[in-house]
């Protein structure tokens, strides 16, 4: 065994960013790292520590599976392969990026201590349904995709029987039962945003030499181009696929609507082999008539989404009213959706008081502030970084004594 495998610890770290997020392979995570923000990288303090960690560069568009897929091939420095099966439900190309190098290049070999490494995977915002679908396919697989895949060319990832490499899941602000924001920003804002940020940062800029900067990666639908290949202009050209993709029902807008985030709780269960956390936020006010208005210290876009869902009465992904439930919210994320998925087992958890369970939601206390600030990204953090630094240190010690 090398000496690089004898210092190999036990523990290994992945974070997952959120919807229009970025990692450690988009140059913009150099000038403001997603994970830590203005107090500082998450994973250079881990690897200061002599622990893997990595912010794995994926979609910040695509749906929970096609996220989950490509953040499996990213740890594991192999070609994103998004299943035989369901790319060819939602007509998308089988085959992704091609990852040259593991993140994660010890995941799963012994330790110095004998153990095998297994990983932690915390995700923000939607990287809570990403890390959910991840630990799901990594112990239970897919019978989908085994019942028309060959063995020989079946990816491991959908095999299954591997949640033993699993440690801990981490939801940050993840909507799990999904967030009224998406269908509460329409008729204009939603169709807007979408145009933006599938045409404009998709389509147009991810064929050019920005993709490195920021890239939205939708490679399985040929809109944009790989970074580690040419580029492809006339792909600015294909209007037709940015609609097909826009229809599909196989990405982030759709994931996150109530109905599309039923879908995927219907489909994912827990890991019994792995610890779950939650951390929910709030940063809203009830008002005397029942609806919620942001604090003052809210990032100002959160002002207007946060609005929406204060003030959201009825959700036409599933044709229901919205009561008061719903309306407490960190400006994109509501709050109790975030504790846990409804249809899944759960108990409060106290870390100075608690002892965690595996297999079931450790819902940790709602954290006070919004959507980004829990991260890091926001001027709080800047003016106050070491207190950022001791709550990232405090629950990282929290992981780390898991058994």
């Amino acid at each position: 065994m090398s000496k690089k495998n004898k210092e190999v610890r036990a523990d290994a770290f992945a974070f997952c960013h959120g919807m229009l997020g970025f990692g450690e392979d988009e140059l913009v995570n150099i000038v403001m790292p997603y994970w830590g923000g203005a107090a500082g990288s998450i994973t250079k303090m881990l690897k200061k520590q002599g622990y893997e960690a990595c912010a794995p560069s994926f979609s910040s568009l695509g749906s929970a599976w096609d996220r989950a897929c490509e953040v499996y091939a990213s740890l594991t420095g192999t070609r994103v392969d998004y299943g035989k099966a369901h790319s060819k439900k939602y007509g998308h190309d089988r085959y992704g990026k091609v990852y040259t190098e593991a993140k994660l290049p010890n995941w799963g070999k012994p330790s110095v201590d004998g153990d095998i490494q297994r990983l932690h995977i915390l995700g923000h915002s939607f990287g809570g349904a990403t890390v959910r679908m991840f630990a799901h396919l990594m112990e239970f697989g897919s019978e989908e995709e085994r019942a028309v895949t060959d063995p020989d060319d079946l990816s491991p990832l959908f095999a299954g029987g591997h949640g033993d490499l699993l440690k801990s899941v981490t939801t940050v602000a993840g909507p799990h039962d999904g967030t009224v924001v998406i269908d509460a920003l329409r008729p204009i804002i939603l169709p807007v945003g979408r145009f933006i940020t599938y045409y404009v940062f998709g389509n147009l800029l991810g064929n050019t030499p920005f993709r490195r900067i920021y890239d939205m990666q939708l490679i399985q639908w040929k809109m944009t181009s790989d970074r580690d290949k040419l580029l492809h202009p006339t792909r600015m050209l294909r209007m037709g696929k940015v609609f097909k993709l826009w229809k599909s029902e196989d990405e982030v807008y759709y994931d996150l609507t109530l109905k599309g985030a039923k879908e995927i709780n219907e489909f994912v269960e827990t890991s019994p082999n792995a610890y779950y956390f939650s951390i929910s936020t709030d940063n809203s006010k009830r008002k005397k008539d029942g609806t919620y208005r942001m604090k003052w210290n809210t990032f100002p876009p959160f002002f207007i989404t946060g609005k929406a869902i204060g003030t959201c009465t009825h959700d036409p992904s599933l044709d229901i009213d919205i009561d008061e439930w719903w309306r407490a919210s960190d400006g994109a994320s509501c709050t109790n959706s975030a504790l846990h998925p409804s249809d899944e087992e759960w108990q409060d958890f106290d870390p100075k008081k608690s002892t965690p369970k595996k297999g079931m939601w450790n819902v940790m206390p709602v954290y006070q502030g919004d959507h980004m600030d829990v991260v890091g990204l926001s001027p709080q953090a800047f003016l106050f970084r070491r207190k950022y630094r001791r709550r990232y240190r405090k629950y990282i010690d929290l992981l780390l004594g898991l058994k």
